[in-house]
């Protein structure tokens, strides 16, 4: 499902629209932005467009947009919701390198969590990055998420294998550390 709006300081989360696949196929045809992905590969637009319209099927994930000064800037999600024991997996991507190290990553994971533990059942939210990727970690570090674990050397990146590094926030904790 598609999630709703909400406005942040630097950014806006908000519902995804067909039209939004354009500029989100752009995004993976710079090698820089798609360096800590699984995905490498630019999709299509018509690629694009059925990621977000079997996202907003999806009765299990719950999926944004990130625009920053009007502008479409990158996505956030909650995939693979397992409602029964209270979990969700979530990725963001700021596609747009112009608004790079200016908070918008960090700001939007804060609005998700705050949202999946003020709006949702959920009791946990589960993320990772690849070792390297210097601003996930900080952005998720910000957003509440600890690192609980490591797959060593998951990933060849750049002639190297690099560990995924598993994160998780978990509600008491993040209730403890912010004001609802």
């Amino acid at each position: 499902m598609n999630g709703p709006v909400i406005p942040g300081r630097l950014c806006r989360l908000r519902p995804p629209r067909p039209e939004d696949a354009e500029v989100m196929a752009t995004w993976f045809e710079d090698l820089e932005t798609s360096h800590f992905l699984g995905l490498r590969n630019p999709p299509s637009v018509e690629m694009e467009k059925e990621w977000l319209e079997k996202g907003a099927k999806d009765p299990n994930s719950v999926l944004w947009v990130v625009e920053a000064d009007g502008r479409l800037v990158g996505t956030n999600a909650i995939r693979n919701i397992d409602w029964k024991n209270g979990f969700g997996t979530t990725g963001t991507l700021i596609g747009d390198r112009s608004v790079w190290r200016k908070g918008i990553g960090r700001e939007s994971m804060q609005l998700r969590a705050r949202y999946a533990f003020t709006q949702l059942p959920l009791r946990k939210l589960k993320s990772s990055y690849f070792d390297g990727n210097v601003a996930s970690g900080r952005a998720q570090a910000a957003a509440g998420y600890r690192e609980i674990g490591r797959y060593r050397a998951d990933r060849y990146v750049d002639g190297r294998w690099v560990d995924e590094v598993v994160t998780e926030v978990l509600r008491e904790d993040w209730l403890k550390d912010n004001s609802v």
